[in-house]
């Protein structure tokens, strides 16, 4: 606390300004706000971490936890690229987690090792058991229906039941090369879809336009082996998102780092309301957070080990300061340098599962408490490999405590 105390006082007034724009454009808190709550609930921890037994916490509701990938660079010129991604997931299905997350990337080494989930998928099925093939996310607007619902067919059969989907709608123009005509009306075009494609997979014969307007009978093959494809639907922050994903009884992914845990309950409390109103089970729906994971035994060097990706995730994330209300001229490099070290250091202690299994686990209470089934971890945010799969036991621990 004493750390994210000094980051902030050593703000000027206009880099303060500055952060608390850019926090509140992602609908969360300012600095100051967060920074009385965090110390108001870190009370009982002031004591060494050592010292606190944070087993003998109870569990009153059960947590999962699965590997999420999502950043890492696809330009390296290694021939090892995926072998983070591999590796993992074999640690993932021998030691319980819940699932592995791929997602759907274009065009940009950051996160370019990954433009086909499906495809890393059908991988993942075949070294694998148990765990859940997840994708996280398909952007569903930028392909023809039909075909992702065969893809996901295929890598249902391979990993023997094991598929599952989190749609997205898209957001990034130069993705929509593929369907640049659907943009402006991505999201109706995804929840449209989505449609489609759960009538393929309850094995219903679809008419579909062809060649000179003619109408061609279409039905999914393979046949799937589950009865009903899993579904997610991912949410950069839209409450409207989550009412429509609980409308339709899917379950929700979205990352903690846009949320505050208030307004992270506000969502959760809607999107069961909103399940709940339309016919569905409003337990059964799964609420999955995404969040940056990095577990060790001492909270400094796991500190040191993270600040410089992180960092560099959070530059990313904050988009370089567009459309701040300021000159750019204004926004000097000094700005840039101590804006991003205040923002580490508030994420780091509020809105991660990084440092040691004790201090994660303060987090992962406020989780329960506002009523999230998942953690979806992701891992692959700069950190070293190596350290990564070393550190990954660490990670087990909090899962073998809260997990299913």
């Amino acid at each position: 606390m004493d750390d994210i105390a000094k980051r902030f006082s050593s703000l000027t007034p206009e880099q303060l300004a500055l952060l608390e724009l850019r926090l509140k454009k992602q609908g969360l808190r300012s600095p100051l706000e967060q920074t009385a709550v965090v110390e108001t609930s870190a009370q009982p921890a002031e004591q060494d971490e050592e010292e606190l037994d944070w087993k003998s916490r109870s569990v009153e509701k059960s947590l999962s936890f699965g590997l999420y990938f999502f950043s890492d660079d696809g330009s390296k010129d290694s021939a090892d690229k995926y072998r983070l991604v591999l590796e993992s997931a074999k640690f993932a299905d021998r030691n319980g987690f819940s699932a592995v997350w791929t997602p759907e990337r274009h065009f940009k080494d950051f996160g370019g090792l990954y433009p086909n989930p499906s495809v890393l998928g059908a991988a993942l099925a075949m070294i694998t058991e148990r765990v859940q093939i997840r994708a996280g996310s398909v952007a569903l607007p930028l392909h023809h229906p039909v075909r992702v619902a065969e893809e996901w067919s295929v890598v249902d059969n391979l990993s023997n039941g094991r598929a599952a989907v989190s749609f997205a709608s898209g957001w990034h123009p130069d993705d929509f090369i593929f369907a640049p005509a659907v943009y402006e009306d991505r999201k109706e075009v995804m929840f449209r879809h989505i449609e489609l494609i759960q009538r393929l997979w309850d094995g219903e014969t679809v008419m579909m336009p062809g060649v000179d307007g003619h109408e061609v009978p279409v039905r999914l093959l393979p046949k799937p082996l589950q009865k009903r494809l899993p579904i997610w639907i991912t949410s950069a922050g839209s409450p409207h998102t989550w009412i429509r994903a609980g409308e339709i009884g899917a379950n929700v992914l979205a990352a903690l780092i846009g949320y505050s845990f208030e307004d992270l309950a506000d969502r959760v409390r809607s999107y069961r309301e909103a399940r709940a109103r339309c016919g569905h089970d409003p337990q059964t729906g799964v609420v999955s957070i995404m969040m940056h994971t990095f577990v060790g035994t001492n909270n400094s060097v796991v500190k040191d080990q993270v600040r410089a990706p992180f960092t560099h995730y959070l530059r990313s994330y904050f988009k370089q300061y567009d459309n701040v209300r300021v000159a750019a001229e204004e926004v000097t490099e000094a700005d840039r340098d101590a804006i991003m070290n205040a923002a580490f250091e508030l994420y780091f202690d509020t809105n991660t599962l990084m440092g040691t299994p004790a201090k994660c686990s303060r987090v992962i209470d406020q989780l329960l408490a506002v009523g999230v089934d998942e953690v979806a971890c992701l891992v692959d945010f700069g950190v070293a490999a190596d350290a990564v799969l070393e550190n990954l036991q660490h990670l087990n621990e909090l899962r073998e405590h809260y997990g299913k």
